[in-house]
């Protein structure tokens, strides 16, 4: 009898455990399942350190295979294709405006920075972005509508 009691509170304390371990196991799947189109991505870490100003640098992946962002003054965009579900991922080659800007040589590094991004991982709600497997770019979803063009007017 006492030898039974013991199992079944093992069997017990087992099936707690595996269920708090599957919805761990859930959550963090169904993030890195989540489509990263569609979203404007805040960048708020590059190359391990905190960018200043995280609302200049924006990042939108299209539903049609385009990135789309800015940079400190420049607008970019460029081809991305998401290889497999495991995060592999290829950005570019990205092209720019040309504007002058007081800080290029920050904006340079970032576009090289996209232009090498081989995987990308989500959580709830960041992107990271990996060139050489190191985390080179967070960056923080947006709660902000993603521009779509308007309809051609009719004539």
């Amino acid at each position: 009898m006492k030898r039974t009691l013991i199992l079944s509170a093992l069997v017990l304390l087992a099936g707690v455990l595996l269920t708090g371990c599957c919805q761990k196991c859930r959550k963090s799947r169904e993030a890195a399942t989540r489509p990263i189109q569609n979203v404007v991505w805040h960048l708020t870490q590059f190359d391990g350190q905190a960018v200043d100003r995280p609302d200049r640098y924006e990042l939108t992946f299209g539903a049609d295979g385009t990135v789309t962002g800015v940079g400190e003054c420049n607008r970019f965009f460029g081809p991305y294709e998401v290889k497999d579900a495991g995060g592999s991922i290829k950005i570019g080659p990205v092209a720019s405006t040309m504007m002058a800007c007081p800080d290029m040589d920050f904006e340079t590094e970032f576009f090289r920075m996209l232009d090498a991004v081989h995987l990308y991982q989500l959580d709830e709600s960041h992107l990271y972005l990996f060139v050489n497997n190191k985390i080179m770019a967070v960056f923080e979803q947006l709660d902000k509508p993603v521009e779509t063009p308007a309809p051609a007017a009719r004539r």
